[in-house]
């Protein structure tokens, strides 16, 4: 189907204009994902933090401890590929 000058260059036009609308999406992206760093960090206050409830206040937070081995430290276990 052959096309007319007039049609080439609507469809040019309209393909343009889709790829400025999609460009201008990703300029309106960025510049709001830029404002967030534009804005002062709030002060932290441990009190009121999501982890000050799973810790008692005035005690210092238990200490993790190691898992123990399955093997005793004087085996010599089996190499992977035995």
């Amino acid at each position: 189907m052959t096309k007319t000058p007039q049609e080439a260059l609507t469809r040019q036009l309209c393909d343009s204009v889709d790829g400025l609308q999609k460009q201008v999406e990703k300029v309106e992206f960025w510049a709001l994902a830029l404002t967030g760093f534009t804005q002062p960090v709030p002060d932290y206050d441990p009190e009121t933090s999501a982890v000050a409830r799973y810790i008692k206040s005035g005690r210092p937070p238990r200490k993790r401890r190691r898992r123990r081995t399955a093997n005793p430290a004087g085996d010599n276990p089996k190499p992977a590929s035995a």
